[in-house]
């Protein structure tokens, strides 16, 4: 089963100290988000708006990278960028998801000067991911929306599965709707999609999904399942 951090959790969240932390405790599976500064910079950020974090009512798109890190993480961290972390962690696996329109340019730009054999994209937002993939046909990317209800459904000869490979990134359930079922769990099989759940912090729930065939799960307490192991 592997595990990623989810956010660099239980570290101080999206931050390079967090993935550090993460690294240095044997995980070599990131999940983290991007959002767009003023001037361009992709940032690790699960929120448009860092008042979470900071206590600032502020939203990352209107502020520089320089302004945001005046409002550090807790009070304590410096926000990190996309760059700062693929440049700490050439070997990491990164999932990276694109939360908002105004970052899918600034992405696709930054993509075309990396090894991306390492990341796997995604987004809520079809439209989002099916940007990227245009751009870079071999990228790994983890199915849209769109795609997993189909492939629920039973109806996975309606989705381009060629080209590079792809990822089921997926909740159990989400908005009272059961996602991982077993017919989709044994349509991924079918098509060798792994399967990685989100968000999940319990050993007995993990192992569980295990045992249904899921390749590995999205935590915010890592550690839980390196002292099962």
């Amino acid at each position: 089963m592997i595990v990623w951090t989810h956010r660099g959790n239980p570290g101080p969240e999206n931050t390079l100290e967090a993935f550090e932390l993460a690294w240095k405790d044997g995980i070599r599976h990131f999940e983290t988000d991007i959002h767009v500064t003023k001037d361009g910079t992709l940032v690790l950020a699960h929120d448009s708006n860092i008042k979470r974090l900071t206590g600032i009512d502020q939203e990352i798109i209107n502020l520089t990278f320089e302004e945001l890190n005046r409002n550090p993480v807790m009070g304590l961290y410096r926000w990190c960028s996309l760059d700062a972390l693929i440049k700490a962690f050439p070997e990491a696996i990164v999932s990276i998801d694109i939360k908002n329109d105004a970052s899918v340019k600034p992405f696709i730009a930054w993509l075309r000067t990396r090894d991306f054999s390492n990341f796997i994209v995604g987004s809520f937002s079809s439209k989002r991911v099916n940007q990227v993939r245009k751009e870079f046909p071999l990228l790994r990317t983890a199915l849209t929306p769109k795609e997993v209800h189909l492939i629920r459904l039973g109806l996975q000869r309606t989705v381009n599965l060629e080209s590079a490979d792809k990822f089921a990134m997926i909740p159990q359930s989400m908005y009272g709707l059961q996602i991982l079922t077993k017919r989709f769990i044994a349509s991924c099989q079918r098509l060798n999609i792994a399967i990685y759940v989100w968000t999940v912090n319990s050993v007995a729930e993990s192992k569980e999904l295990e045992n249904l065939g899921v390749q590995g799960i999205v935590t915010d307490d890592y550690a839980l399942f390196k002292q099962s192991s």
